[in-house]
């Protein structure tokens, strides 16, 4: 019998397909290390059956589920991109809820418009343009005002998200600056809206932010984020993430169905030493399970529990750990 006090796992209701890491950018806040050198796309076929897995799951659960195609970056593709919500309307699917882009495609009016009306045709609810100080670094500001203004123009005001609006009013151009005024922007834009600190944030942002000793963070448990949450990502090769916690796989979609995958989770998360360290004891418990493989805490000391965990996690990537559960190791990468 399970204990009432026990953690549970959410029914999955929100769900974003990574349709690849590839992204022209390299920004600092990223958690999936994506960039221009990242191959591999989430083709149409896998793409559907992933969609009706979770379909299925959460109508099994009395539930609808809400899915967003994101990256890296969706648009690197235009063609797979409408090939992917084609197929997904054809078969009868949820409506597409989002689609997340930098907008470093729309180069000119009319070919903006016509992406746009042609996604208005295919059900898309919401698109989600990415603007701060982290982006706009590789992508030059006039295609996010372009691609926002034509998207309130041909979606209408309320199916257009930006984030973050602070920034897209009053923009700043990063590249212009200093590094030590770029390492203030950062800080500026971490204190509007702390983004968690894992992947490249980890690596470029936290060091920037005050340290704490490892310790500081005991009790601090991940149960919310990783088994409370409703939102999983899911990656081309069909592994499952947790929210935003990218390289926590939660297992793999396609040797068995998402229901599958959920219900087997569900039963048995203590036994996955990972999820079962965060859960229980948080960043700490990780800390302590990679201590026993050589891991040393940073001297400098850690921004949050994030930072304490996502740095944890490289290092057991970076020794070949638990790859079935800590990878894939695309998103531990090196920042170039």
């Amino acid at each position: 019998m399970t204990d009432a006090k026990t953690p549970q796992l959410a029914v999955w209701e929100f769900a974003g397909l990574l349709l690849t890491y590839w992204c022209n950018a390299r920004c600092a806040i990223c958690y999936l290390h994506s960039g221009p050198e990242h191959a591999g796309v989430l083709d149409v076929e896998t793409a559907v059956a992933l969609w009706r897995g979770l379909d299925e799951h959460a109508a099994t659960h009395g539930k609808t589920m809400r899915i967003h195609l994101a990256g890296g970056e969706p648009f690197r593709d235009w063609d797979h991109l409408v090939a992917v919500i084609a197929a997904a309307r054809a078969a009868g699917l949820t409506p597409l809820e989002k689609v997340e882009t930098n907008a470093f495609w729309a180069t000119d009016d009319e070919l903006t418009r016509a992406r746009l009306a042609r996604l208005d045709a295919l059900g898309l609810q919401k698109l989600v343009v990415s603007t701060d100080v982290y982006h706009q670094e590789f992508v030059p500001f006039d295609r996010v005002r372009r691609c926002v203004e034509l998207a309130r123009a041909v979606l209408g005001p309320g199916r257009v998200q930006v984030r973050w609006w602070d920034f897209y009013n009053a923009p700043t151009d990063i590249r212009q600056l200093s590094p030590t005024d770029r390492a203030a922007a950062y800080r500026t834009a971490l204190a509007r809206h702390r983004d968690r600190l894992t992947g490249r944030a980890a690596q470029v942002l936290a060091p920037l932010l005050p340290g704490r000793p490892a310790a500081a963070f005991a009790g601090e448990n991940c149960a919310a984020a990783l088994l409370g949450s409703r939102h999983v990502h899911i990656d081309p090769a069909g592994y499952v993430f947790p929210g935003t916690c990218i390289g926590i796989i939660l297992g793999q979609a396609g040797p068995r169905s998402v229901a599958q995958l959920w219900h087997t989770l569900a039963a048995d998360w203590r036994s996955n030493p990972i999820l079962g360290a965060l859960v229980t004891g948080g960043s700490v418990a990780l800390l302590a399970l990679a201590r026993q493989h050589g891991y040393q805490e940073r001297p400098a000391g850690y921004a949050d529990k994030c930072h304490l965990c996502s740095d944890v996690r490289a290092y057991l990537a970076a020794r070949g750990l638990w790859p079935e559960l800590v990878g894939p190791p695309s998103v531990y990468a090196s920042c170039p």
